[in-house]
């Protein structure tokens, strides 16, 4: 009879034990599925972000391309001691221009495809900020790169210098924009490559 008491005794006591670490299992199994599908939605979460961020500062970059190659071609050859006489920028010369050097409307559309330049690189810059923030570091530092010298081209044009100088300049940008294209692409895990063609324009 002891015996019997004994044996339910037990026996109803690894029926519990049982019941307990079944439960508890299924509980770490439960939170540690839950761990992981929060990991994958922050992975997916950051891609998309990432990609945003990066297509924006992309499709930013490639039209202020677009305006600095137009701005290129209204730029001459020539070869003179001051290429600007008298002056440092196209921002401060007359409205009427400067005889045999610059006229009235090659100066308007210098001074409002440059102004037009300040504002996107601005808008550049706060995107490079971003992208420092959440991309990899071979995007930031090839998105710093593409900015600054995207920067440069517009102080070229403000100095009017010879057009091969300023085309050449932003061909160079050309280069920097496919790296980081490149990076962007590593960061989302898109495999393969592409690289937009050239449009340097005539002068």
């Amino acid at each position: 009879m002891q015996a019997a008491y004994v044996v339910q005794v037990v026996t109803t006591a690894l029926g519990v034990g049982g019941t307990l670490a079944a439960a508890l299992l299924t509980q770490a199994f439960n939170r540690r599925a839950e761990r992981e599908r929060h990991e994958r939605e922050d992975r997916s979460r950051w891609l998309t972000e990432r990609q945003r961020v990066a297509a924006k500062f992309l499709a930013g970059a490639l039209a202020l391309e677009r305006n600095l190659w137009s701005l290129c071609s209204h730029l001459d050859r020539e070869i003179r001691p001051e290429r600007l006489p008298g002056h440092t920028t196209v921002l401060l010369i007359p409205d009427e221009g400067i005889p045999d050097v610059i006229d009235a409307l090659t100066r308007e559309i210098l001074v409002d495809g440059i102004e037009t330049a300040f504002g996107d690189l601005d808008t550049l810059e706060e995107l490079v900020a971003e992208i420092t923030l959440i991309g990899t570091p071979s995007e930031a530092l090839a998105a710093s790169e593409l900015h600054d010298r995207l920067g440069d081209v517009v102080g070229m044009l403000e100095g009017f210098v010879p057009f091969d100088d300023a085309a050449d300049a932003v061909q160079e940008c050309r280069s920097i924009r496919d790296a980081f294209s490149a990076a962007a692409r590593e960061s989302l895990q898109v495999e393969g490559g592409y690289h937009l063609p050239d449009r340097r324009p005539r002068g």
